[in-house]
């Protein structure tokens, strides 16, 4: 109860709240309280590979920071987020954790802590990508014997996101400067690490996925003849190189899905919004994406329904077709029941459609073009349906959806 109690006074204390907010969140950490004991007491009897809750209970941002990477920066992260933005407190943490504040680690060791803990920041401590994302962040040399940081990035970096996948680099760009290492040069003797990742972009197109964007050669070759950081990580695909093999600084020959993501989608295709937030923070030697023009969004295919009916897997609802006005209506926007990347939908209209989708659904929505995962909010305009009779009347409640379910001719909104 005093870990009950705590919580509720650091709500209390964050922001101003009115008391029946207060009331609301007193009532969720109880029942929480009430979960994490019972969960405690079977896990006691030693029948689960661990024997306490996997689930640590985080409050804000540098609560789940702390867990994510069991790293006591939550203090100094709540102290820079007082004021700084968040993409300035996670470089200056990274720094931080690179220079030994938190612990003492190997110079290797720290830099990769320090990448996991700015990529965690910039993500909210949300996503799996600090963890999983980042497979390792290694020291590597350069032929003239200078060395330099090789991010290795594996398939789930995809859920951070391209702007915060990039990121990622500029943030160990920042721990290179200040560990006082080189840059990374891909043009080694007889080595050719432009062109292998040139032709390994073009084949993981061919063989394996699409990108978001659309990007040219030219901007491929320009991106890695300018990044400070090498871009690598492990094999995605069992889809090989035919041309550029067996390179010394390139562990496999096999497509890095992850690595082509941040490069593809991250460094170039978000290469307008990065510059934005690179010149926001005075950073230097990132002049180089402003020559970067020729991204084109896979998105904007006119053939929307074909490109997005290709990806449906067989069996889910499709709610409506793309480009329908009134097909589909999303509130946009925040209740208390809708968090991150959460849309809300009336619940009515759940109950006329007989649950296609329940909360925590998560579907791909047209506009703006990114997953969300559904809540119900019923203080939003309810479903419009035309009856048998012809009558066209709205449906405000659940009850009125069950009722009208039978005679509904048509979903008009």
């Amino acid at each position: 109860m005093t870990t009950e109690n705590n919580l509720l006074n650091r709500i209390e204390n964050s922001i101003p709240l009115p008391k029946h907010y207060l009331n609301y969140n007193k009532y969720l950490l109880n029942n929480l309280h009430s979960s994490w004991e019972l969960a405690s007491r079977a896990r006691a009897n030693g029948l689960d590979p661990s024997n306490i809750v996997d689930s640590e209970i985080a409050l804000d941002l540098a609560d789940r920071v702390k867990h994510l990477l069991n790293l006591p920066v939550d203090t100094r992260l709540r102290e820079l987020l007082q004021s700084h933005t968040r993409e300035k407190a996670a470089l200056t943490l990274a720094g931080e954790v690179a220079i030994g504040k938190f612990g003492f680690f190997t110079r290797e060791d720290g830099l990769d802590l320090a990448v996991r803990t700015g990529l965690a920041v910039v993500t909210e401590g949300v996503t799996v990508a600090p963890l999983q994302g980042v497979s390792s962040v290694k020291i590597k040399e350069n032929d003239d014997g200078t060395q330099y940081v090789a991010v290795y990035f594996a398939g789930p970096i995809r859920a951070a996101g391209g702007t915060e996948a990039a990121l990622t680099l500029v943030i160990a760009d920042q721990i290179r400067k200040l560990l006082g290492l080189g840059k990374y040069d891909p043009n080694g003797v007889n080595e050719d690490e432009t062109g292998r990742i040139l032709e390994e972009l073009r084949i993981y197109e061919r063989e394996v996925s699409n990108f978001q964007f659309k990007v040219s050669d030219e901007d491929v070759r320009h991106t890695i003849l300018h990044l400070p950081i090498e871009v690598s990580g492990v094999e995605t695909n069992p889809v090989e190189v035919v041309l550029h093999r067996g390179l010394k600084r390139i562990e496999t020959d096999r497509v890095r899905g992850g690595a082509l993501r941040v490069l593809n989608d991250g460094v170039i295709g978000r290469s307008r919004k990065l510059l934005k937030i690179i010149k926001e923070l005075s950073l230097q030697d990132w002049d180089w994406l402003e020559d970067l023009k020729n991204t084109k969004q896979q998105s904007s295919d006119t053939n929307t329904e074909k490109s997005h009916f290709t990806e449906v897997i067989s069996g889910r609802p499709v709610l409506s077709y793309p480009k329908q006005i009134g097909g589909f209506r999303l509130r946009y926007g925040r209740s208390y029941n809708t968090g991150l990347s959460a849309v809300g939908v009336h619940p009515a209209t759940a109950t006329l459609l007989d649950y296609p989708f329940v909360v925590g659904t998560q579907v791909k929505v047209d506009i703006p073009g990114k997953a969300a995962t559904i809540s119900f909010t019923d203080s939003i305009e309810p479903p419009t349906v035309r009856l048998y009779n012809k009558s066209v009347v709205k449906i405000h409640s659940i009850q009125d959806a069950e009722r009208g379910r039978d005679q509904t001719e048509q979903v008009l909104h």
